[in-house]
């Protein structure tokens, strides 16, 4: 405990808290008092006088004309107690910030908390869809293709011709079931991302694209493999945003090194107003790209 600095910021805090408060709190008080004792001086300046030497600040009270400069001394003080409250809160706002606020590494442990819940989040979703596109779509076709080939070997020896179109829509069905394995494989690691890199493979997402793409990449190397992954993907979510919701003219793809660091940037010239508070678009790109900030 000892050799943690947050231990000694809040033992600081402690120490210190009780004189700054109090000085924050009546500072302003005081002033304000002051000022309007001041204001009131040349009503009450008679008694005042009568007493003997009296002063308000440094303004000996004698007569009315000592009074009335009492009285504009006055205005100035109560503008200042009125001013400095403010300030004083928000001088005591900073140090308990500075004192209180959680160190560099805190906001590290729990930004790094957060992007790795949102990538397991995100990799269990990946899974529960690559389970339901075999579900759903290679798996039906492979189970009909067994009981196809059921059929035909039942009719093989009473009805050949029957047997000869059941196999042509069963290689029909196996080409279609081969496609969707391909398309499945594709959105986990596409093909052309692992045997040419990422500035070939996000080529290839421009020529795919309805709109009219431009891809600047600046690559000496090439990244590690899940960099590379979650910046096409990134890159390939911006594009099917662009094409969905901004209809461009035009999109410019920038891919190039900076401080050691991966960078990627999809402008276009659509409509705009994209806002991740509106909507999870980029909100999903934020968290897929946040386990590597």
């Amino acid at each position: 405990v000892l050799t943690d600095p947050a231990t000694w910021r809040d033992l600081a805090w402690t120490l210190v808290n009780p004189v700054v408060g109090v000085i924050a709190a009546l500072m302003p008080l005081a002033l304000v008092v002051g000022g309007i004792g001041g204001m009131l001086m040349p009503a009450i300046y008679g008694p005042i006088a009568d007493a003997g030497t009296n002063y308000y600040l440094w303004v000996r009270i004698s007569d009315l004309a000592s009074a009335w400069y009492c009285a504009a001394l006055g205005v100035l003080v109560l503008a200042g107690g009125l001013a400095t409250g403010p300030a004083l809160l928000r001088a005591h706002a900073s140090l308990a910030r500075t004192l209180l606020a959680p160190s560099r590494n805190a906001q590290r442990v729990r930004r790094l908390t957060d992007s790795r819940s949102d990538a397991v989040s995100s990799s269990a979703a990946e899974l529960r869809r690559i389970e339901r596109d075999l579900h759903d779509g290679a798996q039906a076709r492979l189970v009909a293709l067994g009981m196809n080939l059921g059929v035909a070997e039942q009719l093989l020896s009473k009805d050949p011709e029957a047997v000869r179109a059941i196999l042509a829509d069963t290689r029909k069905a196996s080409a279609a079931a081969l496609t969707e394995l391909r398309d499945l494989v594709r959105g986990i690691h596409p093909p052309v991302l692992a045997d040419r890199g990422l500035a070939d493979a996000v080529r290839a997402l421009a020529l795919d694209s309805p709109l009219d793409v431009t891809v600047n990449a600046d690559l000496p190397g090439r990244p590690e493999a899940p960099v590379e992954s979650a910046m096409y993907f990134a890159v390939a979510e911006a594009l099917a945003n662009a094409a969905k919701h901004a209809d461009p003219e035009h999109v410019s793809i920038d891919l190039w090194y900076e401080a050691g660091a991966l960078r990627g940037q999809v402008i276009d010239d659509g409509r705009g107003g994209a806002d991740p508070s509106r909507g999870t678009g980029l909100r999903g790109i934020a968290r897929r790209l946040a386990a590597f900030a």
